[in-house]
């Protein structure tokens, strides 16, 4: 059959090119890593119902991803795997991503690593890390910073009325001060730490050590409370320290105090969880009896 062809002219291989092997994965460099631990800050600011921290997580793991998957349509097959569901302390994301990134190796050098190995670990210690991270940020660390930031404010004196005040800008930035001096170095050595540990989820709960934080944490809070409160009882003895007036002043002054302290007994006892809201239902109440009074 003549196929278009001129008689005697040699057969053509109509056959599709093979695609060519995958290239090999490239070393990871410490750089890399910093990389990732520069992104994980960002790592709530896509924060999603439906995936959470995940898009957060893809983008931070991406410096890594890009060594390991030199090959775009490999990457895009694990930037979308790792773009899926994560939720722990954005603290502990470090140890989560380093973790990750051990077994994501093992697996692009050709290693018996599957996908569902890597998910199941994310998900087990994403879990594991936030029930130890929460109680020890979220409910001591970060009341302590705000505790630090409003007793920084008597460092300095009454403010000149001429001149801005600069107690205004102090109070946060201890706050942040003292809230990073904890949570920094955790998040930059977590993703070395993970990485290192990869091949037992146990030892990188064993190496945190949160439970001796928090006690620690905890009877620095207690005393910065108790500093606090004497301060501010101080103040108050010496603003109604007028002997001719007797102990009036001194009630008056007390007044808020003790009124925001039974408002505050009573609607603990009708929602024990509803501690922020009472804590800012207390302050307004406080406030107004102050101006009042």
């Amino acid at each position: 059959m003549n196929d278009g062809r001129p008689e005697g002219a040699p057969d053509v291989d109509r056959r599709e090119p093979a695609e060519p092997p995958p290239r090999p994965p490239l070393p990871l460099r410490r750089r890399d890593f910093g990389a990732a631990a520069a992104r994980l800050l960002h790592v709530q600011a896509l924060l999603t119902p439906e995936r959470m921290q995940g898009p957060g997580f893809a983008y931070a793991f991406e410096p890594i991803l890009r060594r390991l998957y030199p090959d775009r349509g490999r990457l895009a097959e694990a930037h979308e795997r790792h773009a899926a569901y994560v939720a722990t302390h954005p603290v502990m994301t470090g140890y989560l991503l380093g973790a990750a990134a051990r077994l994501e190796e093992e697996r692009a050098r050709g290693g018996d690593m599957d996908a569902s190995r890597i998910e199941a670990l994310k998900r087990a210690l994403a879990s594991s890390l936030a029930a130890m991270a929460d109680p020890l940020f979220w409910v001591v660390l970060r009341p302590l910073a705000g505790l630090v930031g409003v007793l920084g404010i008597a460092l300095f004196g009454p403010a000149d009325p001429l001149l801005p005040d600069v107690r205004v800008l102090l109070c946060p930035l201890l706050l942040l001060l003292t809230y990073n001096a904890v949570a920094l170095p955790i998040r930059w050595r977590g993703i070395r730490a993970g990485y290192a540990r990869a091949g037992s989820p146990g030892d990188i709960l064993r190496s945190l050590r949160l439970a001796d934080w928090r006690d620690v944490l905890e009877r620095g809070g207690a005393l910065l409370y108790g500093v606090l409160v004497m301060a501010v009882l101080a103040g108050l003895v010496m603003a109604t320290r007028a002997p001719a007036l007797g102990p009036g002043p001194l009630v008056w002054a007390m007044a808020p105090l003790a009124l925001g302290f039974l408002i505050a007994r009573a609607l603990l006892r009708r929602a024990p969880s509803a501690s922020v809201e009472t804590s800012l239902v207390v302050l307004l109440l406080a406030a107004a009896a102050s101006l009042v009074l």
